[in-house]
């Protein structure tokens, strides 16, 4: 069952797309990983799925809607979104901002319940950050600001979650981390898309990959079926060797560096 549906997608900035023609769907509980070359679309992609206002042509459904129809605060009940960056950080705690996902389930002028709490504990349980309640986020590591973004995702939903290259500039022990909360909400039921720079580790999570060059659809299918070295060598024109990860058994991409003749 598709829970987005995209058909005949352009979308850009200021009149000129960076994607055109885009047919995708994805179904509920797939953990979908795009990759691409920078300038790809993939940014975009994500930004049109969470409703954001670029689409020039075609239709974007959710749930069989138009994301369009949708009110924000109705989508976010639904959908939570992890961006690539943050303009700027306020001086909130982490318990404080967290407590903001469920912000679109309040009504106005009511403070939390007992159900936002137990949702709040359970998601910064489920990252692991409930020690740092009391810290600002002005404190935090790179690696713990992430997770409590991810908290805080998950506060304000955890049927659907989003994320823009959530594990950019980490390192690998909260790159691991963080891979497996999302591998463990999926397999939970979580319908989870990110765009990832990391092709072993999309290969290694990820039931399907969604490979995307000048703004389209170059691939899509299990990392099996898309981690082909002529496949990946096309897609972003670098020469790689495809392996076998030893402990998963998926796809492992070695690029192969320019003074190797």
């Amino acid at each position: 069952m598709n829970i987005f549906e995209l058909k005949s997608v352009s979308a850009g900035y200021g009149g000129a797309p960076v994607i055109e023609g885009l047919d995708l769907g994805i179904d509920v509980g797939e953990f979908v990983s795009i990759i691409g070359p920078n300038g790809a679309g993939k940014s975009t992609l994500l930004k049109v799925l969470s409703g954001d206002d670029l689409l020039m042509a075609g239709s974007v459904l959710f749930n069989g809607r138009p994301v369009r129809e949708y009110r924000p605060r109705d989508l976010a009940r639904q959908v939570s979104i992890v961006h690539q960056t943050i303009e700027a950080v306020a001086p909130f705690t982490v318990h404080e901002f967290i407590r903001l996902g469920r912000f679109p389930h309040q009504p106005a002028f009511t403070v939390e319940s007992d159900g936002d709490r137990e949702i709040i504990e359970w998601a910064a349980g489920m990252t692991g950050v409930t020690g740092l309640f009391t810290r600002h986020l002005t404190e935090l590591s790179g690696g713990e600001f992430q997770l409590v973004r991810i908290a805080h995702a998950l506060a304000q939903n955890s049927r659907i979650v989003i994320l823009d290259e959530p594990v950019s500039h980490l390192d690998i022990q909260h790159t691991v981390m963080i891979m497996d909360i999302l591998w463990k909400l999926n397999r939970e039921g979580t319908t989870v898309v990110t765009v990832l720079h990391d092709i072993n580790i999309a290969s290694d999570y990820a039931s399907r990959i969604i490979g995307m060059k000048k703004g389209g659809i170059f691939f899509s299918g299990t990392p099996d079926e898309v981690l082909r070295y002529d496949l990946v060598e096309d897609l972003f024109g670098t020469p790689c060797i495809v392996m076998k990860n030893p402990t998963t058994g998926r796809p492992f991409v070695y690029p192969v560096p320019g003074y190797v003749k």
